[in-house]
């Protein structure tokens, strides 16, 4: 989905990996290890154990920071009328962007440094994560200049005069750090979901169809769909057949691991999640085939966190997030 700086970001969480065969993910340069049982007997490869350091790194630093600087992005934008312009002084509501803390770039600066230069290399993710570094690296003095210039109220005394110098470079830092995004996010999404889709395969032939298996495959569906239905020209037809595989292997993992223990209340909030999901995508698929407008206010509400409406890219994206919370709970 593209990304624009006038319109807030649907930045979709990345599911973190798990090693293969119900390995627990080993931990690399400050990646989140993923919840597990040790399998000795069908551990993973140092391969495999090696590409799910890297990626969960990797998904560590976009799901820290990309959704929160993109909201910074939107933060500071939609009080400005001309954005190419910048602000005249005569606005009445005025917001500052987010600052980066040093506690937000230790989860991207380390990490993906260790990241870039461990093995598997990737040449087009590891150049992507590399930039998408920089990106947010040029952007934090001049966030926080501004952050603190709006959040203090400064352009009260100075009649906006710094907020003019500051808006420039500001926009300038933004703009790259939405190319660097866009890039980033793609190449990531490409090896992540690779690289879930052979763990499936290992998870089965090695297991069965256990509780991890179910979620992955789970996960697989709800991106699909993501993907598939965040623009309204989808195809209605294999939105119809997402969904009803999506409700397939739902209703097969409530019947088979739904009330094993240990872990059944996560699996409870994992299941409310699939559901919620679920039934947004009805909705979707409702409102996009029977082409039912928005209100003036639900279209005011398309880029709410939290109101966007029923049937909308906006709030199928919501349950999606919410989902991969519950997924990485697990």
């Amino acid at each position: 989905m593209s990304r624009t700086l006038s319109v807030a970001a649907l930045a979709a969480s990345l599911s973190l990996i798990l090693t293969a065969c119900g390995g627990k993910a080993p931990t690399a340069a400050g990646g989140a290890a993923a919840s597990g049982t040790p399998d000795t007997s069908a551990a993973p490869s140092d391969t495999q154990q090696q590409l799910t350091a890297k990626l969960n790194a990797y998904i560590g630093c976009f799901n820290a920071l990309d959704s929160k600087t993109h909201g910074s992005i939107q933060s500071y934008t939609r009080w400005i009328k001309d954005v190419d312009a910048g602000p005249t002084g005569r606005e009445t509501h005025v917001y500052g962007p987010f600052e980066i803390s040093d506690y937000d770039m230790k989860q991207c600066d380390a990490p993906v440094t260790g990241a870039i230069a461990a093995k598997p290399a990737l040449a087009e993710l590891d150049a992507a994560a590399g930039h998408y570094q920089q990106a947010l690296k040029a952007l934090v003095p001049v966030s926080k200049d501004a952050h603190d210039y709006y959040d203090r109220q400064d352009y009260e005394d100075d009649q906006f005069a710094k907020g003019k110098q500051l808006h420039a470079p500001l926009m300038a830092a933004f703009k790259d750090f939405v190319a660097a995004s866009e890039t980033f996010n793609a190449e990531l999404e490409r090896q992540n979901d690779a690289a879930q889709r052979e763990q499936l395969k290992a998870l089965e032939q090695a297991e069965g169809r256990t509780r991890e298996y179910y979620r992955l495959a789970m996960m697989l569906e709800a991106k699909a769909i993501m993907d598939l239905m965040s623009e309204d020209d989808f195809d209605q037809a294999k939105a119809r057949e997402r969904l009803d595989a999506f409700n397939r292997i739902s209703d097969e993992a409530h019947a088979k691991v739904a009330d094993q223990e240990p872990g059944k209340s996560d699996w409870e909030g994992f299941e409310r999640g699939a559901e919620n999901f679920r039934r947004e995508g009805k909705e979707r698929l409702q409102r996009v085939s029977e082409k039912k407008p928005y209100t003036d206010f639900e279209r005011r509400m398309l880029d709410s966190p939290s109101m966007a409406p029923r049937g909308s890219a906006s709030k199928l994206m919501q349950e999606y997030n919410s989902l991969v919370f519950q997924s990485n709970r697990q």
